[in-house]
């Protein structure tokens, strides 16, 4: 027996359905019935259906004509009304967005297209995901819901990460294609640029020496300003390892704001270098070419401090804990598999070629009974949405497979079916459940669902293998003994996985949302609520000026439940990514982090009187925590970012002191066996750094190094008295 939907599509029958909807009608009016009682009532109205076909809207009527003839009025009105509502939600959906929500929605539309013809559009004739996506339980990234039915080159993959450019001007000139070609397709790249060449380094050509990567870098950077995408720029992310010799180079490029504004960067950190900061070492950044052996030390507590001051003055370069992105992922224990960078936000890790495939849950609208003293979750809903987007993000593979700008990467989908399942209304959530977000009790709330969300894609990922086969690539025995999996995987989901393999070879990936939040009306991927409302001015035709604040519609709704004013909510209902406590914060990504096989786009928002300590703290713990990442963005910093706040004086109140390094450096010829030694003076100022590189010498003293200070050259030795001034 079919059930025939709306929408014309055929269903298998489910007598589960209509007892469920029963249920929820009786307990809307305080009536308790047993799973087994509606159940009982759900047959005796099927009982005519036999083997018919039957139509959606008959089995309402029938529903509605049974709890009359029971005599259940209550029931039936409720029944009634939730009828009603579902009717008024298909004709007009998300009727209750704001302006602010659908100026943003315009940017995916269709010309001449409404909400209704766009959630039509982007559920590919699936009943069940159009319903999804009218209750605003999950919607798909940016790319996806713009390429869903449009025709043309337009991939549906938001970021891809490029083979990284080897050290050879055919191979760096080759990737500048390759990213332009993928920016003209709608999508972002990363990469990383380890393998180029340091500056100064012998070259076999009329220069004789390279000018280094960032002069590579700027070019990247210039590709993807100058390649024109439908009302945008293209997205690139830069990573640099931190064991290269133009690190510093890197890490200071972006205190000049004319430099590399076109690019994310980001340093691959090692838990070596995090080691020897712990333990106050030396740290050695060596590159070899076939003509030479380039090698220069410094102090890593002093580079980190390095990294942590640019960070503090111009929220740029974020981190990724390089080592902790191989370990930790289900396919860890694949010898060739190996990620050097992310996609420009940094929520995925990615294969050379590999491409993000994203889509969202949105964790807000499971919440039965908000704001009330007993709010409950509706886990088995939940399960369903996960379950269905993770197969509607394997459709949209298929779907969109050829959309792909170059042929690597439309291979690579093939052979690893990657997706990126997320979450955002993380902090709307807390309100709702009526935790404080980052409370030990929303912990362990954070820990349970995000356990249930990561096994519940694996089943659906299992079943779908099950279906149509597993990734090409797909092997139990490897991915069994990954660490990720041995840590998240339930024992009911391996059964499923041993049987049936994987379908994907990623699952979750938690996107910033920025976009997509917002046209949902709620947080931003896992971050806390950037504030909870923003004043607005308004001038008038007749230049009257006011100005309005506008609160954040989970915190309003919270507010009007209790029956305060907003400004009189409680505290735990006001927190912000500006007043947060810094443990509490790291906590949460770290539960978040223990569950998503990818990685997670989340940005420290710190206060202006924030300190470079306090930046390098951040880095420090969010290591030890087993983050894959971690960005910092200060308030007021140098860099005016998306999230500005509210305040129109933007002055930095709060600028840190400059730093001063030394490097010390050995470049070998390996043709003639000649060293030559240098000793560097880096002077950082908030626009870029000055070297001053001289030859090494040793005191005639103590056979120590000499330095240069302020115009002589002294004994590195403190307890030696050589000095030798140029007067």
């Amino acid at each position: 027996m079919y059930v025939v939907k709306r929408n014309g599509t055929r269903e298998p029958f489910d007598l589960k359905k209509i007892a469920n909807a029963m249920q929820k009608a009786y307990k809307n009016v305080g009536e308790n019935f047993s799973d087994e009682e509606c159940l009982k009532q759900a047959s005796e109205i099927a009982k005519p259906y036999k083997n018919l076909e039957v139509t959606i809207e008959t089995i309402q009527d029938d529903v509605e004509l049974y709890l009359m003839k029971k005599k259940q009025y209550d029931a039936a009105r409720a029944y009634i009304k939730y009828r009603e509502k579902q009717k008024t939600d298909r004709e007009n959906p998300w009727g209750d967005n704001d302006e602010r929500q659908d100026l943003i929605l315009k940017k995916y539309l269709i010309n001449g297209e409404d909400k209704k013809d766009f959630i039509k559009r982007i559920a590919f004739g699936k009943s069940s995901l159009e319903k999804i996506l009218r209750r605003k339980e999950a919607i798909f990234g940016g790319r996806n819901l713009y390429a869903i039915g449009r025709e043309g080159n337009i991939t549906g993959s938001n970021c891809y990460v490029v083979k990284d450019p080897e050290d050879s001007l055919e191979s760096i000139y080759k990737v500048d294609y390759q990213i332009a070609r993928t920016y003209s397709y709608g999508g972002g790249q990363g990469m990383n640029l380890s393998k180029i060449r340091p500056k100064g380094a012998k070259v076999n050509n009329s220069s004789n020496t390279t000018p280094g990567v960032m002069v590579f870098a700027e070019k990247y950077s210039h590709t993807t300003l100058n390649t024109q995408q439908d009302n945008r720029r293209g997205a690139l992310m830069l990573v640099l390892n931190i064991d290269h010799p133009d690190i510093i180079d890197f890490i200071t490029t972006k205190l000049d704001l004319s430099k590399v504004n076109g690019a994310n960067i980001s340093i691959a950190v090692t838990d070596d270098f995090m080691n020897a900061v712990e333990n106050n070492e030396t740290w050695v950044m060596r590159f070899e070419t076939p003509y030479e052996l380039i090698e220069k030390k410094i102090n890593a507590k002093d580079l980190l401090s390095l990294v942590g001051y640019a960070a503090h003055t111009m929220g740029d370069p974020g981190v990724v804990f390089i080592d902790h992105m191989n370990d930790y992922h289900f396919l860890s224990e694949y010898p060739d598999v190996k990620f050097t960078a992310t996609n420009p936000c940094g929520e995925q890790p990615l294969m050379p070629h590999g491409s993000c495939n994203l889509g969202s849950i949105n964790l807000n609208a499971f919440v039965k009974n908000p704001f009330t003293d007993h709010p409950v979750y509706d886990w088995d809903r939940f399960d369903f949405v996960v379950s269905e987007m993770i197969l509607a993000l394997d459709d949209l593979l298929t779907m969109l497979g050829d959309r792909h700008a170059l042929p690597e990467q439309r291979e690579h989908v093939i052979q690893f079916r990657e997706v990126g399942l997320g979450v955002m209304g993380l902090a709307d959530l807390a309100l709702s459940m009526r935790l404080r977000y980052g409370s030990q009790e929303f912990l362990e709330f954070l820990d349970k669902l995000m356990r249930r969300m990561l096994n519940s894609a694996a089943k659906a990922s299992a079943l779908r293998a099950k279906e149509l086969g597993a990734f090409p690539r797909f092997d139990y025995d490897k991915i069994s003994r990954s660490t990720f999996y041995q840590v998240g995987i339930d024992p009911d989901t391996d059964e499923l996985i041993k049987k049936y393999g994987m379908r994907n070879s990623r699952l979750l990936s938690i996107a910033p949302t920025g976009s997509i939040s917002n046209i949902l009306g709620v947080s931003g991927g896992v971050e806390p609520f950037f504030q909870i409302n923003y004043t607005r001015r308004i001038v008038s035709m007749f230049d009257e000026e006011k100005t309005i604040t506008i609160w954040e519609k989970t915190p309003l709704a919270l507010a009007k439940a209790l029956g305060v004013e907003p400004e009189k909510l409680p505290d735990w209902a006001l927190i912000t990514s500006q007043n947060i406590d810094f443990m509490e914060r790291a906590h949460v990504q770290a539960t978040i982090q223990k569950y998503v096989d990818t990685a997670i786009s989340s940005t420290f928002n710190i206060p202006n009187a924030a300190t470079v300590d306090d930046v390098k703290n951040i880095y420090k713990t969010a290591w030890k925590l087993g983050f894959k990442g971690a960005t910092v963005f200060r308030d007021r910093c140098a860099k005016i970012g998306i999230l500005a706040g509210i305040n129109e004086n933007t002055e930095d109140l709060n600028p840190a002191t400059p730093p001063h390094v030394h490097l010390e450096e050995k470049w070998i010829n390996k043709k003639t066996n000649e060293v030559r030694e240098y000793v560097t003076h880096i002077t950082v100022s908030q626009t870029g750094y000055i070297p001053e590189k001289i030859e090494r010498e040793l005191c005639p003293l103590c056979g120590d190094v000499l330095v240069k200070k302020q115009g002589c050259i002294h004994c590195n030795n403190q307890e030696c008295d050589y000095e030798k001034c140029a007067i």
